[in-house]
């Protein structure tokens, strides 16, 4: 007897699965795999899984790595389902810290944590101390405070470097007033979503009001809600988010990427002229584009001529697991070696 058209759909299905299975069971077995998670996708993905790759040939531990533009609730989820990675890579220090103020991660391994220091430079052993935290390692570093433009627009339309904010607010004015969008940006970025806009508030803190007040935000004795941050968010809108000051308006910021948003500079005539973004913009950057040439590079400027202040930023390596292999890994990204790509590819 034939079959009835719902049968058909059930039998076709048990087969598919059947199929599936069986095609499935001569995959290599991943569970001995180390897994590693974090927010990286597309090029820095790759980047990545050529570190990773560089550690496998060294030991032999084989690892994955998944990245995930919703990382910051990507990750807490797989930790609270009891699903965790091997190792999370944190671009956001304060994630790190409420997992571990929770006691979802492990702590840093003596050995290892003294491998890490000793491969800072004394400068970022200020800043991040000893190996990041006491539950972290520094994998990347990146500077924060750049402003990218491009040299012959500038020089052709008679424009200077800023020295000081007054002269680069000055700059957005006049090229306003010539007719052209003085800023790129862009915050559109799935669960993280604003990044950009919090990055120059954090700069312009750091230029009005100095490293203590700064830190002490940083570590939440000073509110969101304080008169000294008040301004700095202000006077980001008032640079930045004004009638005709960033390519597209304020919708256009919206639905942007941050990874794009300095593509209409290169557009003729061009789109916008200055972009604040970090280093790890450079692989952004489209492919036609040459550095030094089509694109430069000055420090977003102070309040006065002296040497203007830097925030930088990093990605560290936290561990869930507590293995002989998690640690060697965790080891090797706190040392030179795991940087050498990186540094090869630029950025």
């Amino acid at each position: 007897m034939n079959p009835r058209p719902a049968e058909r759909l059930l039998i076709l299905l048990i087969g598919v699965c059947l199929v599936a299975a069986a095609c499935s069971s001569g995959e290599p077995d991943d569970t001995d795999a180390l897994i590693v998670f974090g927010n990286q996708r597309g090029s820095d993905a790759d980047a990545l899984r050529g570190v990773l790759a560089r550690f496998e040939d060294e030991t032999g531990i084989e690892v994955r790595f998944t990245g995930s533009a919703s990382f910051p609730r990507a990750v807490r989820e797989r930790v609270e389902e009891g699903n965790p990675p091997d190792i999370g890579l944190f671009p956001q220090p304060g994630l790190l810290k409420d997992l571990a103020d929770e006691g979802l991660v492990m702590p840093l391994r003596d050995d290892v944590a003294e491998v890490a220091s000793s491969s800072l430079l004394p400068s970022l052993d200020g800043a991040f101390g000893s190996a990041g935290a006491a539950n972290s390692v520094l994998f990347q570093v990146h500077v924060k405070s750049l402003v990218w433009y491009p040299p012959a627009e500038f020089a052709a339309r008679g424009y200077e470097i800023p020295t000081t904010w007054t002269e680069l607010e000055e700059l957005s004015r006049r090229i306003s007033a010539d007719g052209l969008d003085p800023w790129c940006m862009g915050v559109s970025a799935f669960d993280a979503t604003g990044w950009p806009a919090t990055d120059w508030v954090e700069d312009i803190v750091l230029r009005a009001e100095g490293p203590e007040v700064y830190d002490a935000w940083v570590a939440s004795d000073i509110a969101f809600t304080d008169d000294r941050i008040g301004t700095a968010i202000a006077e980001f809108g008032s640079l930045v988010l004004s009638a005709e000051a960033a390519n597209g308006g304020r919708r256009g910021v919206l639905n942007t990427s941050p990874a794009r948003a300095q593509d209409p500079m290169f557009t003729s005539p061009p789109g916008c002229l200055m972009y604040k973004q970090a280093s790890f913009q450079l692989p952004n950057l489209p492919s036609e584009v040459t550095v030094g040439e089509d694109v430069d590079v000055f420090v977003l400027p102070g309040e006065d001529t002296g040497t203007a202040p830097i925030v930088i930023g990093g990605t560290v390596a936290a561990a869930f697991t507590d293995s002989e292999e998690t640690w060697e890994l965790m080891r090797f990204l706190s040392t030179a070696a795991a940087g050498e790509p990186w540094a090869e590819r630029g950025g």
